[in-house]
């Protein structure tokens, strides 16, 4: 890097000082950004030190998760444009958000929890709202939901998946949130909550996509979160269907870990 070169996430930080990096950083990661009038998408990109830098005045999303998602639907190049859509886990409702921004017709926001969707949200009358809901207790939501996306926390994913997309029409796509440390192995040792070590990663995640693959469920592609959980944990994005899909292996190999 040059002298009169900086880091594009550096010096966002700088001359932004009231957002967080991982604030920050997503705002990158979803093509928010402008430098000089261009998009920058990576935030270690180097810029000039004189750069003019621009972040995109859209709306916020009610929670962080809408920038995760945001994120994840541009990986897979995933439209949900005029679809019924199933949100299971919604809390605030950050998914929700995001599905509602990118164009979905509806969404069904599913939680075990009460008076926790936004407002704004709650109140859209887009939104079917499910509170009080164990999604795994879920036998019909109508209308159908034509794909689902998925945020459960204190529970695995690989035991969920395969419910959450049989409540959606033939054909449909569950884009799911991994989160590996409520995947970890009861009792492992020296736990405290954030996964540090890439060789254990590795081992979750290996772990985690062939259990959904032993449920039945084909893997079209995974991809690491843009931003971190709250405590810092490494996150990512596995998109399935019914059917086959690519091997761990594969899956594995296209992350960096």
């Amino acid at each position: 890097m040059r002298r009169d070169q900086i880091a594009l996430l550096q010096a966002l930080r700088q001359r932004f000082p009231q957002e967080s990096a991982d604030a920050l950083t997503a705002q990158v990661v979803c093509r928010r950004v402008l430098v000089d009038g261009e998009v920058v998408s990576d935030p270690k990109q180097p810029i000039l030190k004189s750069a003019h830098i621009q972040i995109d005045a859209r709306e916020q999303y009610v929670s962080r998760g809408g920038y995760k998602l945001e994120g994840a639907l541009a990986s897979f190049n995933l439209a949900v444009t005029g679809l019924t859509l199933l949100d299971a886990g919604a809390s605030t409702g950050g998914f929700t958000d995001c599905l509602l921004k990118s164009g979905a017709k509806a969404v069904h926001a599913v939680d075990v929890g009460y008076n926790q969707l936004d407002w704004r949200l709650r109140t859209d009358s887009r939104v079917i709202v499910h509170e009080r809901t164990n999604i795994m207790e879920v036998e019909q939501l109508l209308p159908q939901p034509d794909g689902a996306v998925c945020d459960l926390s204190f529970r695995s994913v690989t035991k969920a998946a395969s419910h959450i997309l049989s409540l959606c029409a033939a054909g449909a796509f569950l884009l799911a949130l991994i989160k590996p440390q409520f995947e970890t192995p009861k009792g492992m040792e020296g736990f405290d909550g954030v996964i540090r070590e890439p060789d254990v990663l590795k081992t979750i995640m290996e772990d985690v996509l062939s259990a959904l693959i032993d449920e039945g469920l084909g893997i079209r592609g995974v991809t690491e979160s843009p931003i971190t959980g709250t405590k810092g944990n490494t996150e990512f994005f596995a998109l399935l269907h019914q059917g086959a899909g690519l091997t761990v292996p594969a899956l594995l190999s296209s992350l960096t870990l």
